[in-house]
This record gives C-alpha cells, structure tokens and sequence, in this order.
C-alpha cells in the first residue's frame, strides 16, 4: 500500500532525472496525501511533461467521484485485468515522483510511522496510471484529471512493516513505462521483477496532524 509519502528533491534534480522539458510550479512536500495534487509526468509529443493530478483515481465511466477515495492504489498484479484500472494501464500511464513513503506499524497501543528511502537516494518515481474524468452523463460538466499509484508484493525487507509496496522506477524504468510503444509483457516485468533497495526508519507519531 502506499498512503502517505513525500518529495523533497530540489526542482533541478527532478527536471534532469526525468528529461522534463515544460515549466511547473514545484515546492518540497514531506507529508503528501490522498486527494491532495500531486505532481505527476506524462509523456507529450516534445518529451516529458510535469503538472498536477489529484490522487485518487476517477475512471472515466464512474457516475460518483467519490470512488476516487478508494482508487488511491492499483494492484500490479491485476493492473490489466480489472475494468477500473485496464483501459488506463494501456493508455494513460504516469510517473508519480517521490523520494520516500510512510507505512504505519501498531506498537503496544499507538501506531508509529516509519520513513522508506532508496538507500542510494536517488531520484526515483512511483509507476502511475491517470484518467480524465468529466462530470454529467454526457461529459459536458466539470474535469478532473486523477492518478493512481501502482503497487506490488513488498519485498524482503519492507514484509516486516507492510504486506504491499509502491512500485518505485529508476528514470530509465520510468521512460520505458512511459513510452506508448512498449509492449504489454515488458510493462508488467518492469512491475513485478522490481525490487529495490531500502532504507527505514521510524519518524515522528505527529505526522498525521501535518
């Protein structure tokens, strides 16, 4: 699972890990959350671009938005299977940059939060999908553009915390995620062949109130 994490990196440092070619509002953020903007890269036809989409995914044929709350992640698992997640996975995938995330772990009668980094702590970017959504039957009212984060089985060290992972894509991970020409069987091989190396540690309890 992935729900609450943060993005730190200096505005330069992301520009060159993505190849970003267009200008975007940026500011460091340490406690980011569903429903919130979050920064977010497409591929254009000039190169990446970078701009905003609220978390919370909203396929395009759902009648209530509200489904967005519960739409914050998508199993890679399944990401070609299920109807709210199929036609996004092959058509309007995203990068989601980070430089951690949050997991939560009952201790005694509190729960303490603990902080997951690369251990190289490079520039690195959750696997994405996205959507447009309009609002009315006909799609003539408001749009919204929304993103899911994709996640996995954790690994070795993160079980210890979490069952579920985000997928996190190195920058060349993340080109070939983006780019439309790659073939359905090496999308899911860069999701489930992933496997980074963490660091963790625990941080404040106040970070729910942030």
């Amino acid at each position: 699972m992935c729900g609450r994490y943060m993005l730190y990196y200096e505005k330069d440092i992301i520009i060159d890990a993505f190849n970003l070619v267009n200008e975007f509002e940026y500011e460091e953020r340490f406690n980011i959350a569903p429903s919130q903007e979050v920064l977010s890269i497409v591929k254009g036809g000039n190169g990446n671009r970078a701009g905003y989409m609220k978390w919370g995914l909203i396929p395009k044929w759902a009648n209530d938005p509200k489904i967005g709350n519960k739409l914050i992640n998508a199993r890679s698992e399944t990401i070609n299977e299920k109807p709210s997640f199929k036609e996004s996975f092959y058509q309007k995938r995203c990068l989601i940059p980070a430089s951690g995330f949050y997991e939560w772990v009952k201790e005694g009668t509190k729960k303490q939060p603990y902080q997951f980094t690369l251990e190289d702590n490079e520039p690195f970017a959750f696997a994405g999908i996205w959507s447009r959504w309009k609002q009315g039957s006909d799609g003539s009212g408001n749009e919204k553009i929304t993103c899911s984060i994709l996640t996995k089985a954790s690994n070795s060290l993160m079980e210890k915390y979490h069952h579920r992972m985000p997928v996190m894509l190195k920058p060349e991970e993340g080109e070939m995620w983006l780019d439309k020409s790659t073939e359905k069987e090496t999308l899911l091989a860069i999701l489930n062949q992933n496997n980074p190396d963490l660091s963790v540690e625990p941080v404040t309890r106040n970070l729910n109130t942030r």
